[in-house]
C-alpha cells in the first residue's frame, strides 16, 4: 500500500456520507472529519496528518500560514509537494517501510497483529479485552495500529523503548469552534511556520524519517542513545521507538478483526525485537506540553494523557501555560495564543493513561480556548490561576469535612476520590462561565472583577454545601454521629470563607463590593 497516492483515510463528508480520501485530498472543501475505527487510531492519524504537513508543507512565515489556512491546497499542490516523499510511505516492500525496522535481523520474536494494540499491553488488560480468534488486520488498520504505537509506545520491560514523549503522552491539537470547519482548518491550525521552529537544514531524509536508514540500536554495547543534536528536531513527529516490521511471510485473505472490513488482504503476524532508537535528552514534541526544571538543570518532562481526564482543572497550563511552567502549553497552541488569536477554537486534548505497559483508560476532552488581548494577559492568567487555586482548595476541603463526618478517625481512612470529583465536575459550568467573564474583561475595573469573583465564590459554596449534606446523608443512618456530622458541616462552612486560596478573591469582592465574607 501506498500511503501517500491510496485512498485509505475514511473521511465523513458535508453532505453525512462516509468516503475514504486519499492524502492529497485533505483539501477538500466537503472533507470534514477523519473517521477512525478506534479512538486512539483518530488521534494517530491526525498526528500523522499535521506531521507530514510540516514535514513537506510548511508555510515560510504567518502570512503564508494565513494564505493557505484561507486557500486549502488542490490535490495536484500536494502530489507535487508528497512527490520526493513516496519511497518512504510504501507500507511494504524489501526496501525501507513506513515506520518499520529497515534491518529486522531474522532471530526476532514473532508476534499477532492485535498485540499491536496498546489495550492489549498486559495481562490484565488482556482479561477484559479478549482478543478475537481471527486476528488479522487489514492495511490500514496495521498503519494506524503501527502509527499509534511508535507514538505512544509505553514501557515494555528491559529494552523495551518508550516514545519520544515516554508512555501515553498527552496530544493537544487545536480545532475551529465552528461545527462545520473543515479537516483542512483542523489540521492546519497545528502547522507552525518555519520561522516559528527555527530548525536547521535537513541534511539527511533519514534523520527526519528514521526508517530510511539502519535503526540507531540501543541494545548491545555498540548501542547508542538519540538525543536531539543527533538527528533533526522534526523527528519528533517520526519517532520510531520500537524495532517492528509486518511479517509477510504469514499474510492471508479474510476479514479484519478491527474495523470489520471483508475479504480483504490481511496482516496477521509482526516481528519485533527490543533495542530499538532509544530517545534522550531535552526532545519537545510541539504537540505536547511539558514541565519546565526551574534549575534548567533536568530535561523537559512531557504531561501524560490522564491530564485529558481531570476537567478545567488543569485548563490554565494546558491553554497558556502556567507562570511556573508547571506545564507550558505546547508549542503549538503557544504560537496560536501568541500570534494568531483567530479563528474561535477548542484545544482536543487526548492520550492513554498508563501505568508501565497496562492501558488504565483512553482520554479524549474538548477544552474553550479563549482569546485575550496581549497587554491583558498576565492579569487574566493570574485571575485564573486564583480561581483555579480556590477551586483545589474547595475539593480538599470538602474531601476533609466529609471523611470527617463519617469517621471517627477520618485521618486513618483512606482516600474517597468520588467525593472530590464531584466538586470538578459540579462546578464546571460555573468555571466556564467565570472565564468567559474574564477573557472580556480590560482589568481597569476593578468592580467587574470582584463581581466576577463574588459570583463564582457564592456558586461554588452553595455547591459544596450541597455536596457535603449529599454524601454524608446518603451514608447508613444508623452509623450516623450527629454530633460529629454538625461539626463538620460547621468547619466546612467556617472554612470556605477562610481558606487561604479564597481569601485574595474574599478581598477583592469585599474592598469593591462591601460585601462580608
Amino acid at each position: 500500500m501506498d500511503l501517500l497516492s491510496d485512498t485509505w483515510l475514511q473521511c465523513r463528508h458535508r453532505d453525512g456520507t462516509l468516503k475514504p480520501i486519499a492524502i492529497g485530498q485533505i483539501g477538500l472543501e466537503d472533507c470534514l472529519e477523519l473517521v477512525a475505527p478506534r479512538p486512539d487510531f483518530r488521534g494517530a492519524l491526525y498526528q500523522f496528518l499535521i506531521g507530514l504537513l510540516q514535514t513537506a508543507y510548511a508555510p515560510e512565515d504567518l502570512q503564508e500560514w494565513r494564505d493557505r489556512y484561507a486557500n486549502p491546497p488542490t490535490a495536484d499542490d500536494l502530489a507535487e509537494v508528497f512527490a520526493p516523499y513516496r519511497d518512504a510511505f510504501q507500507l511494504e516492500n524489501s526496501g525501507p517501510t513506513f515506520m518499520q525496522d529497515l534491518t529486522l535481523p531474522d532471530d526476532v520474536n514473532q508476534l499477532p497483529v492485535l498485540e499491536l494494540l496498546i489495550d492489549a499491553g498486559s495481562s490484565s488488560n488482556q482479561y477484559f479485552n479478549k482478543p478475537a480468534v481471527e486476528h488479522g488486520m487489514c492495511e490500514g488498520c496495521f498503519t494506524q495500529a503501527l502509527l499509534t504505537m511508535q507514538l505512544n509506545a509505553p514501557s515494555g520491560g528491559r529494552g523495551i523503548r518508550t516514545s519520544l514523549r515516554g508512555g501515553g503522552p498527552l496530544t493537544t491539537l487545536l480545532v475551529p469552534a465552528e461545527q462545520n470547519a473543515t479537516l483542512w482548518q483542523k489540521l492546519w491550525l497545528n502547522v507552525l511556520p518555519l520561522d516559528a521552529l527555527d530548525h536547521p537544514p535537513i541534511k539527511m531524509l533519514s534523520d527526519v524519517l528514521p526508517w530510511l536508514a539502519p535503526t540507531r540500536t540501543s541494545d548491545d554495547k555498540q548501542g547508542q542513545d538519540t538525543p536531539p543534536e543527533s538527528v533533526h528536531p522534526l523527528q519528533a513527529y517520526w519517532s520510531m521507538p520500537r524495532r517492528i516490521r509486518l511479517d509477510a511471510a504469514t499474510l492471508d485473505q479474510g476479514d479484519c478483526a478491527v474495523c470489520g472490513a471483508q475479504n480483504v488482504k490481511r496482516i496477521r503476524h509482526y516481528r519485533t525485537r527490543h533495542g530499538g532508537t532509544n530517545y534522550t535528552g531535552t526532545w519537545t514534541h510541539p504537540l505536547t506540553p511539558y514541565s519546565l526544571d526551574s534549575k534548567g538543570e533536568k530535561p523537559p518532562l512531557s504531561i501524560k494523557g490522564r491530564q485529558a481526564g481531570r476537567g478545567y482543572r488543569d485548563w490554565l497550563g494546558l491553554v497558556l501555560g502556567n507562570e511556573d511552567h508547571q506545564p507550558d502549553a505546547a508549542q503549538v497552541v503557544r504560537h496560536f495564543t501568541a500570534k494568531l488569536g483567530k479563528p474561535s477554537v477548542r484545544l482536543w486534548c487526548f492520550g492513554f493513561d498508563m501505568s508501565n505497559m497496562k492501558a488504565l483508560c483512553w482520554y479524549d476532552s474538548l477544552l474553550p480556548v479563549h482569546g485575550v488581548a496581549p497587554d491583558v494577559q498576565r492579569k487574566f492568567t493570574r485571575s485564573v490561576k486564583q480561581v483555579l487555586d480556590s477551586a483545589n482548595d474547595m475539593a480538599s476541603v470538602l474531601h476533609k469535612q466529609v471523611k470527617a463526618a463519617w469517621f471517627r478517625r477520618p485521618g486513618d481512612a483512606g482516600q474517597e476520590p468520588a467525593v472530590t470529583q464531584s466538586f470538578w465536575q459540579g462546578s464546571e459550568t460555573a468555571f466556564y462561565q467565570v472565564l468567559e467573564q474574564l477573557s472580556k474583561l480590560d482589568f481597569d475595573s476593578a468592580a467587574e472583577l470582584a463581581a466576577i469573583y463574588r459570583a463564582w465564590l457564592q456558586a461554588t459554596r452553595r455547591l459544596v454545601l450541597s455536596l457535603f449534606d449529599h454524601w454524608v446523608l446518603s451514608g447508613p443512618l444508623e452509623d450516623m454521629d450527629m454530633q460529629r456530622v454538625v461539626k463538620a458541616r460547621a468547619d466546612l462552612a467556617k472554612e470556605l470563607n477562610t481558606g487561604k486560596a479564597q481569601k485574595p478573591l474574599w478581598t477583592i469582592v469585599n474592598q469593591h463590593l462591601k460585601e462580608q465574607a
